[in-house]
C-alpha cells in the first residue's frame, strides 16, 4: 500500500508540474467558455438564515480555490473547530454530513478525511444547530455540506496539489472528474493527504509513592485516502436515482520516546526509580462504502419521497508495542516488551425512508423511518515477552429502528416546526466466556423551532430537543490498556456506563450576516472521563457525570466596499453543574474561544487571509486547561487565462498551538504539550474542462412560485 501511495504521490506532483503545458494548447476555448460562464453566474448572498439552518456560500470568499473542506468550515464564522478535530455549534457537538451522507468519524480522523476534500468543489454548507425530527436522535447539531452538482454539459477536470515544509514535510494531491449528459451525471475523487506532526510533552505523573517530571517526543505520521465514485442518473423531471461508492484506507504510524531524567548520584543513591520509555504504534485501517438513494418530486413540488439504503464495512487493525529500560547502576536494563495487538471489523447496513407533503392550509408535514444493523468483531491480545498475557474477544450487534413525524407552517412572518421521533435501540454483546450482555434503550425525542422575521434583515429564533448519546463499544470494554499517546496512561472502559439524555434550549438573534445565541444544556448522565490511580497507575476511566452548560455565541459577519472580508465568532461558556459522584467539585470560571477571519480581494487576481484563533484558561471542575492561539495567513493568486490558482500558506506563526491539562483533584497529573503545527505550504489548483452551458435555474422559478402559493 505505502508503495501504491508514493507511486500516486508522484504521478499527482508531475500531473502538476505539467500544467502549463497542457493548458497552453487549450487556452483559447478554455478562455472562451469560462467567460461564458463567468458572463451568466448567479451572484447570491454568502450566508442566509432560514427555517433553523444558516447557509453558507463558497461564493465572495476571497481564497475559497487554496482552502480545503476542513479549513472552510474552521473559517466559515459560524462553527467552532478545534485542531484536534472537534467541531461545535453552539457548545453542542457537531455530526457532518456530505449531501445526505453521514460521515461516521470524529477527532483527528474527521479532520484528516475533510482536509482530503478541496472546497473548490462545496456550492455552500448548512450550519443546523438544531436538527429536525429526520435526523436521528444523537446527532445535536449538524455541518451539512452540499457538494457543487453541475449545471453544465461536458466534462470539468480539477487538480490540486500541495507540498508543506516543517521539521518534516506533509504533501496532499486531490484528482476530480465531473461529467454531466441531459441524463446522467459522473463524478470522481481521488484524494491523498500524508502527515507528519512532531509533539513535545512535558508532564508529571503519580506513579507508586513517586511523582515524576516526564519528557516526551511523539513522531505521528498519518496518510489519509478517498477513492470515490458518484453516478447520478435523471430519469425525468420527476425521478432521480444516485449510486455512490467509496473506498477509504488510512494508516498512522508513530514512534514515542519518553523518560524521567538523568540518573545522577542523587537520585541513584536514593534509589529511586528511573526509567526510558519506547513505543511503536501502528494503526492500519480501510472502509468500503456504497450508498443508494431514489428522489421523487412532483411537478409542483407538494410531495416528495427520498429512499435511501447504504452498507459501510470498516476494518482496522492496531498494534502498540512498548518497552520500558529501567536503569540499574551502572546501566539501563531492558524491561518486559509488550505488544498489545487488536482487530476491529464493523458491517453496518441501513435504510431510510422520507415524504414530504406540502399543503395549502396545514403547511409541511413529513414522516419517516429508518432501520439499522450493525455487528462488530473486536479480538483484543496483549503479550509480555511474546507470551500470551490477556485477552479480549467480545463481538457487538446492534439494530435500531425509528418513526418520526413532523410538521412546519409559516404564520405570517412566523415559521414553527414540531417535530417527533421514536427510537428503539437493542444492544447485544458477548465477552470472552460467550456470556451475553444485552440492553435496550427507547424513547420518544421532540424538538420545536420557532423563528419570528421582524424584517427582511431581523430574526429571532428559539428552540429546544431532546438528544440520546449511546456509548460507543469501545467504552464497554473494561480491559485495561496503555494510551499510545502517553507513556505512563492506561485506558479503560465501563460495562455499566449508561446512555447520555440531554436537553438543549437555544435562543438565537440573527441581523443581517450577524448572529447572538444563548442557551443552555443540561444532562443529567454526561458521558465524559477522569484520571484515576489504581493500585500503582494512573487510568483513564469512562463514567457517568451530572453537567449543565450555559453558553452565549457572537457571529459576526461583514463585507466592506465588495472587497474586504471580515469575520468573528466568539464562544462563551460556564458550566454551573458538573458533578462526579465520590468527588468534590473544583474551581469553574467562564471560558472564551475566539477565531477571527480577515479577507482581501486585490487587483491582478491576488488575494488574501488572515486568520486568528485564541482560548482563554479554563476550570471545569475537575481539570484545568491551559490558553491557547493560533494564527494563519493564506497568499492566492489567480491566473484566468491558464484556469489556475497558486497559494502559499503560513500556519501556527506565532508557535500559540500549545495544550496543557492539570487535575485538580487527588491525583497528580500535568500535561504540557506543543503539536509542531508551524508550516509553509505551497499549492495549486488547476481546472480543464470542455463544458457546455445548458441551463442555470434561479430561485424565482416555476417550482419555487409554487411552493410560494403552496404555503399561503
Amino acid at each position: 500500500m505505502n508503495y501504491f501511495q508514493n507511486k500516486t504521490s508522484r504521478a499527482f506532483i508531475l500531473l502538476s508540474s505539467s500544467i502549463v503545458i497542457l493548458t497552453s494548447a487549450q487556452q483559447k476555448d478554455t478562455v472562451k467558455n469560462e467567460k461564458k460562464i463567468e458572463e451568466v453566474k448567479i451572484t447570491r448572498s454568502a450566508v442566509k438564515f432560514k427555517n433553523g439552518k444558516i447557509i453558507i456560500s463558497a461564493e465572495n470568499t476571497p481564497v475559497n480555490d487554496s482552502k480545503n473542506t476542513w479549513e472552510f468550515i474552521k473559517n466559515s464564522g459560524y462553527a467552532d473547530a478545534s485542531e484536534d478535530g472537534i467541531i461545535k455549534i453552539k457548545q453542542k457537538y457537531t455530526t457532518v454530513y456530505i449531501n445526505d451522507r453521514k460521515l461516521r468519524l470524529s477527532g483527528l480522523e474527521l479532520k484528516n478525511y475533510l482536509e482530503s476534500i478541496p472546497s473548490k468543489l462545496i456550492k455552500n454548507i448548512e450550519v443546523i444547530g438544531t436538527p429536525d425530527s429526520s435526523f436521528s436522535a444523537e446527532e445535536q447539531s449538524i455541518i451539512r455540506i452540499n457538494l457543487i452538482n453541475s449545471s453544465i454539459e461536458g466534462l470539468k477536470l480539477g487538480i490540486g496539489s500541495s507540498l508543506g515544509f516543517t521539521k518534516k514535510m506533509n504533501m496532499s494531491q486531490n484528482l476530480n472528474v465531473n461529467y454531466k449528459s441531459k441524463k446522467f451525471e459522473f463524478n470522481t475523487l481521488v484524494s491523498s493527504v500524508h502527515s507528519n506532526l512532531l509533539t513535545d510533552v512535558n508532564s508529571q505523573r503519580e506513579y507508586k509513592n513517586n511523582i515524576w517530571d516526564i519528557t516526551q517526543e511523539q513522531d505521528i505520521k498519518r496518510s489519509t485516502n478517498i477513492y470515490s465514485f458518484l453516478v447520478n442518473y435523471f430519469a425525468n423531471k420527476k425521478n432521480k436515482f444516485s449510486l455512490y461508492a467509496e473506498y477509504n484506507p488510512s494508516n498512522t504510524a508513530s514512534k514515542l520516546n519518553a523518560d524521567n531524567g538523568l540518573p545522577t548520584a542523587d537520585r541513584v543513591s536514593r534509589k529511586d526509580s528511573i526509567f526510558k520509555y519506547n513505543s511503536n504504534f501502528k494503526d492500519n485501517g480501510r472502509s468500503t462504502n456504497f450508498q443508494a438513494n431514489y428522489k421523487f418530486e412532483n411537478d409542483s413540488a407538494t410531495q416528495k419521497l427520498n429512499i435511501q439504503f447504504e452498507y459501510l464495512n470498516a476494518n482496522r487493525k492496531t498494534n502498540n508495542s512498548f518497552k520500558n529500560y529501567y536503569f540499574q547502576d551502572p546501566e539501563y536494563l531492558d524491561g518486559n516488551q509488550i505488544d498489545d495487538t487488536s482487530s476491529r471489523n464493523i458491517n453496518m447496513y441501513i435504510g431510510n425512508a422520507n415524504y414530504t407533503y406540502q399543503t395549502k392550509k396545514l403547511g409541511i408535514w413529513s414522516a419517516g423511518g429508518r432501520f439499522s444493523y450493525s455487528d462488530i468483531n473486536n479480538p483484543i491480545n496483549i503479550s509480555v515477552n511474546n507470551m500470551p498475557s490477556q485477552e479480549s474477544s467480545q463481538n457487538y450487534s446492534e439494530e435500531q429502528y425509528a418513526l418520526f413525524l413532523e410538521g412546519q407552517k409559516e404564520f405570517g412572518k412566523t415559521y414553527v416546526r414540531l417535530g417527533m421521533r421514536y427510537e428503539n435501540n437493542i444492544t447485544n454483546f458477548f465477552d470472552n466466556n460467550l456470556k451475553s450482555n444485552s440492553f435496550k434503550i427507547d424513547g420518544f425525542y421532540p424538538n420545536v423551532l420557532v423563528q419570528h422575521n421582524f424584517s427582511d434583515n431581523f430574526q429571532m429564533e428559539t428552540s429546544y430537543k431532546k438528544t440520546l448519546i449511546r456509548p460507543d463499544y469501545f467504552l464497554l470494554n473494561q480491559l485495561r490498556r496503555k494510551n499510545s499517546d502517553d507513556s505512563m496512561l492506561y485506558t479503560s472502559g465501563n460495562i455499566n456506563i449508561r446512555p447520555q439524555i440531554e436537553h438543549e434550549v437555544d435562543l438565537s438573534f440573527y441581523y443581517k450576516n450577524q448572529m447572538l445565541s444563548v442557551g443552555m444544556n443540561y444532562s443529567p448522565n454526561y458521558i465524559s472521563t477522569l484520571i484515576i490511580k489504581r493500585g500503582d497507575y494512573l487510568v483513564q476511566e469512562y463514567n457517568n457525570f451530572k453537567m449543565m452548560t450555559l453558553y452565549a455565541s457572537l457571529a459576526l459577519n461583514k463585507v466592506f466596499k465588495e472587497k474586504y472580508v471580515i469575520k468573528n465568532y466568539m464562544n462563551v461558556n460556564y458550566l454551573p453543574i458538573m458533578e462526579f459522584e465520590g468527588f468534590d467539585k473544583g474551581k469553574t470560571n467562564l471560558a472564551f474561544n475566539n477565531r477571527t477571519v480577515a479577507g482581501i480581494m486585490f487587483k491582478n487576481g491576488y488575494a488574501a487571509e488572515a486568520s486568528y484563533s485564541f482560548s482563554t484558561k479554563f476550570y471545569d471542575g475537575f481539570f484545568k486547561h491551559g490558553a491557547t492561539n493560533n494564527l494563519s495567513l493564506t497568499i492566492q493568486k489567480k491566473i484566468p487565462h491558464l484556469n489556475l490558482t497558486t497559494y502559499v500558506i503560513f500556519s501556527d506563526i506565532l508557535k500559540g498551538q500549545k495544550n496543557y491539562d492539570e487535575a485538580m483533584y487527588d491525583v497528580t497529573y500535568k500535561n504540557m504539550s506543543y503539536n509542531d503545527s508551524r508550516s509553509i505550504r505551497l499549492g495549486l489548483y488547476w481546472t480543464f474542462g470542455n463544458q457546455k452551458l445548458k441551463e442555470i435555474r434561479k430561485e424565482g422559478s416555476l417550482t419555487d412560485d409554487l411552493k410560494s402559493r403552496n404555503r399561503k
